[in-house]
């Protein structure tokens, strides 16, 4: 076999390879200038994993059943983070002001998802959500169902093509408390079914272990995003306690108005005396215009895919062997 045919076949077979295969690039920058930050994203897989109906107090629903694979940043939305975004748009996030690193708080469920949008169309993606006005807190719209998200059942928030969106309910769920080793479900977004020890600040990584968590009516306020305790069993910090955190669906679960209250979970650095608000078991519901001074945010995305490009590449590096081996035949 001709060496330039046999070089471009192998590589094709590397392109098919790779195309069948995720990528696991989990960092991820946005803006441009002095404006840029990034995002830490893990995916989290087991598709199809059945749904934790052991819930019996304020959060008695199933949750947790996820159909595909996708990825939820490790760490909450940061003040930087918002403070970026703020630098290069018109509309204006509120937020909190107790530090660069500190989770960003008084973000309203609205504001959230015009953060989220921007993540989308300054990387060329569809927005997420059908912002239909110009006030940065103001309602979206629903997306016809020819638009919405499909995988699961429908979700006429979040539109079919968006790369980046807030975590429903189930996925936030999933990322929290799931272990995928065991299938089971844990108590706590701690890797455990006691409840955390309170800290001011934390990785997981000292006397307490992991299970840690930043609540029990801390006076100093939320921690900085990379401080805000022990790891879920998917690797995701601070989703016990911290601050409570938007999810994208309604407190009905039907998203079917967008003046619904959303739900927050989680806990917060404020939460006091009751381990049940950092736990699996304490959801409650909000509207999408509140801005609440415990109250933040974290970004799920798709889960990640080759660049075209690459394929691109590989094919003409294939097609170029061909042509080779067709000139020395000729002469």
């Amino acid at each position: 076999m001709n060496h330039f045919l046999k070089k471009g076949l192998i590589a094709l077979a590397v392109a098919t390879f790779l195309w069948g295969h995720e990528a696991f690039a989990d960092f991820v920058t946005f803006g441009s200038g002095g404006s840029t930050f990034g995002m830490t994203f893990v995916e989290i897989g087991d598709a199809g994993n059945a749904a934790d109906t052991t819930n019996t107090g304020i959060a008695n629903t199933p949750a947790g059943s996820v159909s595909y694979k996708y990825r939820i940043g490790k760490y909450e939305v940061s003040e930087d983070m918002i403070s970026k975004f703020n630098a290069s748009q018109s509309l204006q996030i509120t937020k909190s002001a107790l530090g660069a690193d500190k989770s960003a708080t008084l973000v309203s469920w609205n504001e959230a998802a015009r953060f989220v949008n921007w993540l989308n169309t300054s990387e060329g993606h569809q927005a997420a959500y059908n912002f239909t006005t110009g006030g940065v807190n103001e309602n979206i719209a629903l997306w016809d169902s020819a638009d919405a998200w499909q995988q699961g059942g429908e979700n006429r928030y979040r539109h079919k093509d968006a790369q980046y969106w807030l975590p429903s309910m189930d996925e936030w769920y999933k990322a929290a408390f799931y272990d995928p080793e065991s299938g089971n479900y844990f108590d706590y977004a701690t890797a455990s079914n006691s409840p955390p020890a309170a800290v001011s600040s934390g990785d997981g990584t000292g006397a307490n272990g992991n299970n840690e968590a930043v609540w029990g009516n801390q006076s100093s306020g939320p921690a900085d995003i990379t401080q805000a305790g022990g790891l879920s069993p998917n690797g995701i910090m601070g989703m016990s306690g911290n601050v409570f955190e938007w999810e994208e669906t309604s407190e009905n679960l039907a998203n079917s108005s967008a003046s619904l209250d959303r739900v927050i979970r989680g806990g917060s650095y404020n939460s006091a005396g009751n381990p049940t608000l950092v736990s699996s078991n304490f959801r409650a519901g909000r509207s999408p215009t509140s801005e609440i001074v415990f109250v933040g945010f974290r970004v799920a995305s798709a889960a990640t895919v080759p660049e075209p490009g690459s394929i691109a590449v590989w094919s003409a590096m294939w097609v170029g062997g061909c042509f080779l081996r067709k000139r020395r035949v000729r002469k």
